[in-house]
């Protein structure tokens, strides 16, 4: 009897080993998080100049964010292939985590629009800053829980504090200026910090 309590022991500790390995590791996915809010912001603040000199029409403005769109796209498919294939327990949690709530944000947009076309409110993507940063600040504590890195909780604040931020400055052309200002400072910025975490832990 002994003999099977000192087994389960030894099962419940290898099992507990596997669920907290490298929980202190950076987070994988840096690179993508860098590489979309360079992408993203630098789209918002084309829209912001263009609108603010007058000489960016709608259609224009749709042709940006249709042009950031395939951008991430490829650069997307190159990242993934350069990514490890493995990982440990909290960096495999923080990178679905990720993952998913890039296809939520994907959904998200399409529903938006289909909304907004059908209700003759085209507008109502206007609200999609907000909302994004509310997302991506949820993206961080997760993050942060999962790797125990407590600073991506500052980046969590933060990226919840612009949420706001965004929604105040929704009347006017200064939207685009403060989301892609925050898209640089709560995407790009933590992610070369995860990228040369990651370089230096691997």
């Amino acid at each position: 009897m002994t003999d099977q309590n000192q087994t389960l022991r030894d099962d419940i500790a290898f099992l507990r080993g596997l669920a907290e390995a490298g929980r202190d590791r950076p987070m994988m996915g840096g690179s993508i998080l860098a590489a979309t809010g360079l992408i993203y912001g630098g789209a918002s603040l084309a829209v912001w100049l263009g609108q603010g000199e007058g000489v960016l029409r709608p259609s224009g403005v749709a042709i940006i964010w249709l042009g950031a769109l395939a951008l991430q796209v490829i650069v997307l498919a190159i990242l993934l292939r350069r990514m490890p294939r493995t990982g440990a327990g909290g960096q495999v949690t923080a990178g679905m985590a990720w993952s998913y709530l890039g296809a939520a944000i994907l959904m998200m947009g399409v529903s938006v629009t289909i909304v907004g076309y059908r209700l003759a409110l085209p507008n109502l993507m206007l609200v999609f800053p907000s909302v994004l940063m509310a997302l991506y600040g949820a993206g961080w504590f997760i993050a942060a829980f999962a790797t125990r890195q407590n600073w991506l909780k500052i980046v969590g604040y933060a990226a919840f504090a612009m949420s706001l931020v965004n929604a105040w400055f929704v009347d006017g052309p200064a939207i685009w200026l403060v989301y892609g200002v925050s898209l640089l400072g709560l995407l790009t910025v933590p992610g070369v910090i995860l990228m040369r975490q990651s370089r230096k832990a691997g």
